[in-house]
C-alpha cells in the first residue's frame, strides 16, 4: 500500500476534485447551492454501485477513505467543540460534509465513520475489494496528527491543538 503521509500530501486533493467532478451539482453542493462554496458528500455516493470512485485502486480507496474521514471529522469536532472559531477554520479548510441520502436523511450529518461503512456497502469482509480500515487507521495517527497540530499552531492559533486532538482522537472508531 502506498504511503499514507505521501498519498495525503500529493494524491488526496486531486482525487477529492476528481471524485466530485463525476457527482451531479445539486449533490455535490447540497448544503450550499447558491454560494457552492461547501462540498457535500451523500452515504450512497461512496458505495461501489455507484461508480463514483472507480478511478481509485483498492489501495488508493483505502488512503481515500481514510484521508476524507479525517477531514470530515475535524470539520465536525470543530463545529461542535470550538464553535466560536468555526466560521474561520471553515473559511480555512471548506471541508465537505458528509450527509444521508435523499430524499429524507440528506438532512442529517453522518458522524465521519460512516464513510467506512458507505465505501463497503454491498460488500462482505471476504471480498477481494473490502477495505481494512483499522489497519489503515492505525498506521496514520501519527501523522495526522502532526498535521493537526500544525494547522493550529500556524493558521487558527485561537484554538488549542492538544485539546482539539483530544476531542479528535476520542471520535475514531478504531484507535486503540
Amino acid at each position: 500500500m502506498e504511503d499514507f503521509k505521501t498519498y495525503y500530501l500529493n494524491s488526496f486533493q486531486k482525487d477529492l476534485y476528481k471524485f466530485f467532478e463525476t457527482i451531479p451539482e445539486e449533490s455535490k453542493f447540497h448544503e450550499d447551492r447558491e454560494r457552492k462554496q461547501i462540498y457535500s458528500i451523500q452515504f450512497s455516493r461512496l458505495n461501489k454501485s455507484s461508480k463514483h470512485l472507480d478511478f481509485l485502486s483498492c489501495n488508493e480507496k483505502a488512503l481515500f477513505g481514510i484521508s476524507l474521514f479525517y477531514l470530515v471529522l475535524a470539520d465536525m469536532v470543530c463545529y461542535t467543540h470550538f464553535s466560536d472559531h468555526y466560521q474561520k477554520f471553515q473559511e480555512l479548510t471548506r471541508y465537505p460534509k458528509f450527509i444521508g441520502n435523499c430524499p429524507g436523511a440528506c438532512h442529517y450529518h453522518f458522524h465521519p465513520s460512516r464513510i467506512f461503512s458507505a465505501m463497503n456497502y454491498e460488500l462482505n469482509e471476504s471480498d477481494e475489494e473490502w477495505i481494512d480500515f483499522r489497519g489503515v487507521q492505525n498506521e496514520t495517527v501519527s501523522f495526522i496528527r502532526n498535521e493537526i497540530m500544525d494547522f493550529f499552531n500556524n493558521h487558527l492559533t485561537e484554538i488549542d491543538g492538544d485539546e482539539f486532538w483530544q476531542k479528535y482522537k476520542r471520535e475514531f472508531p478504531y484507535y486503540v
